[in-house]
């Protein structure tokens, strides 16, 4: 009973003061949050159950449009495109962008004059936008792009990436990986800085090679960085928008084959303005988010070592 009056007793004048200057001082950022994330959140949700094109009145449907996401027959064949083509991108891209990442961060993580101009180099391409990205990557992967034409001096025909259905992910891929693995990099590199050197003066007195400290060693110790690039390069991948929206004008082709998740809702939401359709797909898009991540944080305590 003491404790539980405890909870109850007025507080201290001093502290009393200090939490209105608190709730002050988080004012701004709860009225942001609820104006701008958890309102839409809710209004979202709701008009999934409902078709609403922003004309008359919600009319309640219940299930009609999460029934139509398993329609392969209708609605749920695109869907399942656009799933389909995000996941394997994100199975491409994020891999490659953590193992290019990791080998960047080593050679970065050497004692070299000039060291910091170097990383500035690796790191600038992540500071690029999106749409600067998708533009200068369209140049270089275009019909007459760059490539091609450095492809034609030695007489082979590189494909209109970016125009064929066969070859239009791969130029997305190309892109994620020059424009993500800056990113990763830099964190690998404070991953690496981090790591006691004692601990690989040890190994190399006990006989160990380069290899054999990376994966006895280095590698363990880089786990928890490596398991956070890994959920966040998943998180990026699947949230996939501006390289396809801008390679191809908002549409998803060639043959949707550049149509991600991310893309779809907008078409679903601005373009047709069923806003029913487009929330539900916004709702499995996030679910299929959190599972995952559910999953990555349950097996990363296999595999991910923290030192303390």
């Amino acid at each position: 009973m003491s404790r539980l009056r405890s909870l109850f007793a007025p507080l201290p004048l001093l502290q009393r003061n200090e939490e209105r200057w608190f709730w002050l001082f988080i004012a701004p950022f709860l009225a942001g949050f609820v104006l701008f994330a958890l309102l839409p959140l809710i209004a979202s949700l709701a008009l999934s159950f409902m078709d609403w094109n922003l004309r008359g009145t919600p009319k309640l449907v219940g299930l009609e449009n999460y029934a139509d996401l398993v329609n392969l027959e209708g609605k749920g064949k695109l869907v399942l495109k656009a799933f389909s083509n995000t996941a394997m991108i994100t199975m491409i891209a994020v891999p490659l962008q953590l193992a290019i990442g990791m080998a960047f961060a080593m050679l970065l993580n050497q004692k070299v004059r000039g060291m910091a101009i170097y990383r500035m180099a690796f790191y600038l391409p992540t500071v690029v936008s999106g749409v600067a990205t998708a533009a200068l990557w369209t140049w270089i992967l275009g019909t007459e792009g760059l490539l091609n034409k450095g492809l034609d001096l030695i007489g082979v025909a590189g494909p209109a990436w970016f125009n064929e259905p066969e070859s239009v992910r791969w130029g997305i891929i190309f892109m994620l990986v020059w424009a993500g693995t800056g990113g990763m990099t830099l964190i690998f590199l404070a991953g690496l800085q981090q790591i006691s050197k004692e601990l690989l003066e040890a190994a190399e007195c006990d006989g160990a090679g380069r290899i054999r400290r990376f994966f006895s060693v280095t590698l363990p110790l880089l786990s928890p960085t490596l398991f956070f690039n890994l959920v966040i390069g998943l998180i990026g991948g699947l949230s996939l928008f501006t390289e396809p929206f801008v390679i191809s004008g908002g549409a998803g082709g060639p043959a949707n084959e550049s149509m991600s998740v991310a893309l779809l809702i907008y078409r679903l939401l601005i373009r047709n303005l069923d806003f029913g359709f487009g929330s539900a797909v916004a709702w499995l898009l996030t679910l299929v988010v959190m599972l995952l991540t559910v999953i990555n944080f349950r097996l990363s305590k296999r595999w991910v070592f923290y030192d303390n």
